[in-house]
């Protein structure tokens, strides 16, 4: 697997001064999937946990459903490519041409929208476990650390453990990375939290919904259209958290002060 950074030269100017430095700089890998012997998708990624990446993508966008869909699977590193063969997936060439599959998708109908889906009904935490499952993201964030330049997600328990931890340079990869090895793993996500840094928008949302759990929490801010689709199915979002401060948009019930 290739290295998560790269040494770069640069010119640095701090007030007045300059100087030429060395630095580290987060690598950009491109990830191809093909499904059923047809490219799906290439993604821009870092270059780590592949295998999670791809499956997490294709669950996350509603294409892969069980693990027991899978005919045969390889991931070769090295390439940067992932050979997947799924039971009942029959993809045309409009269907890549539109990227349709992989933006992901929520729909309901008319009665399902004004009643919140009941695996998101029993989960409650303390708004001080809140504060320190962002910090311990924070700590763990250390390639973040290192050049500025990846997005963290965490996975975690009602105790305030940390489950999985990823980073990458794309948003959407790095909840993919999670939610794949959740997949991967079989490890039960409708009493578990998810923790990011990156901004709340309704796609990063609705891998989210996919993913069955009930509790999402960000440093940052979430759009509107992700306040309306996790009020609809009744998922607790909270961002902007900061030490002792948080804003909760949808379900606050679910946060005991």
């Amino acid at each position: 697997m290739e290295e998560k950074g790269a040494g770069v030269n640069l010119t640095r100017i701090k007030g007045n001064k300059r100087e030429e430095i060395s630095d580290l700089v987060a690598r950009e890998s491109t990830f191809t999937i093909l499904l059923n012997k047809k490219k799906l998708v290439t993604l821009n990624c870092s270059p780590e946990k592949y295998k999670f990446l791809g499956l997490g993508f294709l669950y996350t966008s509603g294409i892969l459903q069980k693990k027991e869909d899978i005919i045969s699977l390889d991931v070769n590193e090295k390439q940067g490519l992932m050979d997947i063969k799924i039971k009942g997936v029959s993809l045309s060439l409009d269907d890549i041409i539109n990227s349709n599959l992989w933006i992901g998708s929520y729909q309901q109908s008319e009665e399902q929208k004004e009643t919140p889906l009941s695996i998101y009904t029993s989960l409650k935490i303390c708004s001080n476990l809140v504060y320190s499952l962002i910090s311990e993201m924070q700590e763990r964030a250390n390639f973040f650390k290192l050049t500025g330049g990846v997005h963290s997600c965490a996975l975690a328990d009602k105790n305030g453990s940390i489950i999985l931890f990823s980073e990458d340079i794309s948003r959407y990869n790095v909840i993919d990375k999670i939610l794949g090895e959740t997949f991967v793993n079989d490890i039960t996500t409708e009493d578990k939290i998810i923790l990011t840094s990156c901004r709340i928008t309704s796609g990063i949302l609705r891998k989210i919904i996919i993913g069955k759990l009930p509790i999402v929490i960000s440093r940052a801010a979430p759009t509107d259209l992700a306040i309306k689709l996790a009020q609809i199915v009744g998922i607790t979002l909270i961002g902007f958290v900061r030490r002792e401060r948080m804003n909760i948009y949808t379900h606050p019930e679910r946060i005991e002060v």
